[in-house]
């Protein structure tokens, strides 16, 4: 009895050691399954299995962090770019408002261009739909280029317009601009500041159609009206990136009471646009509501629309009677064109009353140079009689016969009349011969 009572014992004891003994491999799965549920945390107690472990993962960790800044700082860009662009104009005539506006950019391109094209050329009226006509005149009025009066010469009363790009300006350099130029703030901010490649477009596009191009020149030579190879007649356009060349705005600010006394002279007027970092990668890739070529297309396509289909131009120019072929914009016909192509397209093949020719070639059809322009020619009507026409376009009828025989007939007229007075004139005054009393006796 003593022995089958060891051996059951024994048995017992094996068992319970054997159960009570974990096998190999089974160790961590036994520990998670017994674990109990309240010991993770509340927020994790309902999560996949598969997530928990993902956390525990220190790649994931990083991924995570990295996605964050990513997104962070894409929320801290989109918020700066929103930063506007400060314009400082120094002029003789101060704005009458103390008020800073904000102006679109349009608006702002359009005071651009009226300050650098020369008189009697006009940009293209580019408005947003945001902005009344009267209200972008007023702006012009106020902040673009005074006009000359009446019987004065343009070219020697209005003042040099000089205008400044300036790109990558922090918010220290603003206020650096501002306590040298201005210490009551900027003329006008630009709401929507365009980007780096709005700005190359303007300058290769805009500033051109008036007949300024950029200059890559140094800033003390930039600011001298008489340095004429920095200048496109009386303007002239420099861009330069604070980012690359912080010693800009030095200078800048050394030649500030400079730069004012000469727009105080009414010498040379000064245009400074301080452009934001933050605006460098904006989405504003144009200065104005449409591109510059679409505008361009757009016109060609209205051009070749009317010469196909409501008046052809004719095989000669001699014999048509059509008054004006195309839609032509006031202030883009040039008076040089590089192919005979861009000629006719631009001027509706001379309006129909001349020819496309090379002023340039030589007898033998060649030249250096191209310098394609409208020759006007006369045309019959059916009456007979020739009409004369010139222009660039050849869109203008020739008046200066007709002006000068009507001239010359009055100018011959009055000649005869003061003539014929002044002989009058001449016989009045002479005196009587003395034949006359020579017959009358003295009575006695």
């Amino acid at each position: 009895g003593g022995t089958c009572s060891t051996s059951s014992i024994s048995r017992r004891s094996s068992v319970s050691s054997t159960s009570s003994t974990p096998q190999l491999g089974e160790s961590s799965s036994s520990s998670s399954i017994k674990q109990p549920h309240h010991a993770l945390p509340a927020q994790q107690r309902h999560l996949p299995k598969s997530y928990l472990r993902s956390l525990s993962r220190p790649e994931d960790t990083m991924k995570l962090s990295v996605g964050l800044a990513t997104a962070l700082a894409g929320v801290a860009t989109a918020l700066s770019s929103d930063q506007p662009a400060d314009v400082y104009l120094l002029q003789s005539k101060q704005p009458s408002n103390s008020d800073i506006p904000s102006l679109p950019r349009q608006i702002a391109r359009l005071i651009l261009l009226q300050r650098l094209s020369p008189e009697g050329q006009h940009a293209s009226w580019d408005l947003p739909e945001s902005i009344s006509n009267e209200k972008a005149v007023t702006y012009l009025n106020e902040f673009g280029k005074a006009p000359h009066g009446l019987f004065s010469n343009a070219d020697s009363t209005n003042p040099s317009q000089l205008v400044v790009v300036l790109e990558g300006i922090t918010s220290d350099d603003a206020k650096s601009l501002q306590t040298s130029l201005a210490g009551s703030g900027p003329s006008f901010r630009i709401t929507d500041a365009p980007s780096t490649t709005a700005n190359d477009l303007l300058l290769a596009n805009d500033f051109p159609s008036v007949g300024v191009t950029t200059k890559n020149c140094a800033f003390d030579k930039a600011i001298n009206p008489f340095a004429e190879h920095c200048w496109s007649g009386k303007s002239s356009v420099v861009r330069y990136d604070v980012k690359k060349d912080s010693s800009i705005l030095v200078s800048l600010s050394e030649n500030a009471s400079l730069l004012k006394q000469l727009a105080a002279n009414g010498e040379m007027e000064t245009v400074v646009i301080a452009m934001p970092e933050s605006s460098r990668n904006s989405q504003v890739r144009h200065w104005s509501s449409k591109p510059e070529e679409l505008r361009r297309r757009q016109v060609e396509e209205v051009m070749t629309e009317t010469d196909d289909h409501d008046q052809p131009a004719p095989t000669t120019p001699a014999q048509s009677t059509a008054p004006f072929v195309g839609n032509i914009e006031r202030g883009t016909i040039r008076s040089c064109y590089d192919s005979q192509d861009a000629c006719v397209k631009a001027t509706g093949n001379c309006s129909g009353h001349g020819k496309c020719f090379n002023k340039y070639a030589t007898p033998d059809g060649k030249g250096q140079s191209s310098c394609f322009a409208c020759q006007c020619l006369g045309t019959e009507s059916k009456s007979g009689s020739i009409t004369h026409w010139g222009g660039r376009a050849c869109s203008k009828v020739d008046v200066s016969v007709p002006f000068w025989l009507f001239v010359g007939f009055g100018i011959a007229m009055v000649g005869i009349l003061t003539s014929a007075i002044g002989l009058l004139f001449s016989v009045g005054e002479e005196k009587l011969p003395g034949v006359i009393g020579a017959g009358v006796s003295k009575t006695k």
